[in-house]
């Protein structure tokens, strides 16, 4: 029997990608305050920053998803 698993990204592989993004987006935010037509760089690092709060999201749901206790989970956060 064959293992078919895909190998991804690990969970702090994943919380990495999301508080870079979530430190470009804020640290366009304080330098170039707004959004500017012309700057379309800008634009894809506020696009790319967008990606932290869904990756946090999933995080939070596999880890509530395999904990053992699930009324002590929420404290634990």
């Amino acid at each position: 029997m064959t293992d078919d698993r895909i190998e991804g990204f690990s969970g702090n592989q994943l919380k990495i990608f999301a508080i870079i993004a979530m430190a470009l987006d804020h640290l366009a935010w304080t330098l170039w305050p707004g959004y500017d037509n012309k700057a379309w760089w800008l634009i894809g690092i506020h696009l790319f920053g967008r990606l932290a709060a869904p990756t946090m999201w999933f995080m939070i749901v596999e880890g509530y998803h395999y904990t053992k206790n699930l009324k002590k989970y929420p404290k634990n956060q």
